[in-house]
């Protein structure tokens, strides 16, 4: 346990909230009523509220304001989250959920709708009621969902445990679409995921540190590794997009008995956020990442990496240096915004740049899908899609002439079972080479 080094991380973290009140505890009121273009914003509030032609949504504009105060800062990091989708991702930071117990997907990844199970979880009220993978929604309570996005589809499937949603899916082996009552149910949700490889090696994947359990998991499945007689580790986080910043610092800390883990920049000061405890799990190791591993993920490969603890291996990690903090709104709503930028423990700045692996490994894993939207074609006029010669796939453009095309992506594979990972070392070319590193690791470790 790292009791010692989490009340540290309490404190820090404390003083962190502690600095974003105290922000919020002025009163800038006087200030915007001091801005010419405050004062102009009241007075089209104001015109508005008297005199447009139909009745205002006050609550509606507002939030409109909010999001495009926030769309003018041009940062990918901070955001507004409508009540509905705050209270989600509480409840998915919680670890767990009411609802069916399934992972969903959308086909179409231009407008994030077509809406697929893509995994049951075994013993799930999914499961038990029959629902399938590859089933795609059509139809919630009657209500006709084709269009939904993934997040719209999520909202109106989840509800307290012990409720009962009827979802209408269309399946590929029935003409008619298949309607299924679900009585919901508690799902917890588990982020880390584990199996034995070959020679006593253990595989560990942590799919997403937007969990605060996402720790204990790893203790969890570490435990049934060593269990089970592994001997060495891979640390998998490929795809692994970031979440809660004390979960990544937990889980790089769980691997490292001295060193320093990762510094903060606010402000123009930089401080030591967290620093090591001295039990740690000491088998030989190596971490692996991706394109798409980000934020809480380069944290713990980037700690490893600057401590010796583990060679990375893979592709160059996204660079998301920097951390966001986030404000419960009076509408029950959340304001998350850029507030800091984190550096490696040897002080590097990695955001836009990346984390550098010590041994590059491409991830071939999936192949790269072709999606495009069009105009100008006739009017129901069928196109054909060609790429590099070959033909990929046809559309039909609409009334307007306009048209878009998406090809299928191959899913990855992901068991029934929560916590049991699935890999395949002969097709997947970057797991390979994690793998034959961390037996040259522990080979060497073992000599005397």
């Amino acid at each position: 346990m790292k009791r010692r080094w989490f009340v540290t991380l309490t404190v820090s973290l404390g003083l962190l909230v502690a600095v974003v009140n105290a922000q919020f505890s002025r009163d800038f009121s006087e200030e915007f009523l001091n801005s010419a273009t405050g004062r102009a914003f009241l007075q089209a509030y104001g015109a508005l509220q008297s005199n447009y032609l139909e009745d205002v949504d006050n609550d509606a504009i507002i939030q409109g304001a909010i999001e495009g105060m926030l769309e003018a800062l041009n940062d990918p990091y901070t955001s507004y989250a409508s009540p509905q989708d705050a209270a989600r991702a509480r409840e998915d930071r919680s670890g767990t959920f009411e609802g069916i117990g399934a992972t969903l997907s959308a086909r179409n990844r231009i407008d994030d709708t077509i809406v697929e199970v893509v995994n049951v979880y075994s013993g799930s009220p999914a499961e038990t009621a029959g629902v399938r993978q590859g089933d795609i929604f059509v139809e919630v309570d009657g209500v006709n969902v084709r269009d939904y996005t993934v997040s719209e589809i999520v909202e109106v499937v989840r509800g307290p445990a012990g409720t009962e949603v009827e979802l209408g899916m269309r399946r590929p082996s029935e003409d008619d679409v298949v309607y299924i009552t679900v009585t919901r149910g508690s799902i917890e949700i588990v982020s880390v995921e584990s199996t034995m490889l070959p020679d006593n090696v253990g595989y560990l994947r942590i799919r997403t540190f937007a969990n605060q359990r996402v720790y204990d998991q790893l203790q969890e499945q570490i435990a049934e590794l060593e269990a089970a007689g592994a001997t060495s580790l891979i640390l998998d986080m490929r795809d692994n997009g970031g979440g809660l910043l004390n979960q990544g610092i937990l889980v790089a800390d769980a691997f490292l008995s001295q060193g320093d883990i990762v510094f903060q920049r606010a402000r123009g000061v930089t401080q030591r956020l967290a620093s090591a405890d001295a039990s740690a799990y000491d088998l030989p190791m190596v971490v692996l990442v991706n394109g798409n591993s980000a934020s809480a993920s380069e944290i713990v490969a980037g700690a490893l990496q600057d401590n010796g603890r583990a060679q990375v291996v893979g592709e160059e990690t996204f660079g998301k240096g920097v951390g966001q903090s986030v404000v419960s709104l009076t509408n029950g709503g959340q304001l998350v915004y850029l507030s800091f930028e984190w550096l490696t423990p040897n002080r590097n700045s990695i955001n836009q740049q990346g984390i550098v692996p010590d041994i590059f490994a491409e991830d071939t894993r999936f192949a790269d899908v072709v999606s495009l939207e069009g105009r100008g074609a006739n009017p129901n006029e069928e196109i054909e899609i060609v790429v590099g010669g070959n033909v990929v796939g046809s559309t039909t453009a609409d009334e307007n002439g306009e048209f878009s095309f998406f090809e299928l992506r191959d899913r990855p594979e992901m068991s029934a079972v929560q916590g049991e990972a699935l890999v395949n070392l002969d097709e997947d070319n970057s797991l390979r080479v994690a793998y034959d590193t961390v037996q040259e690791v522990a080979a060497q470790a073992a000599q005397p």
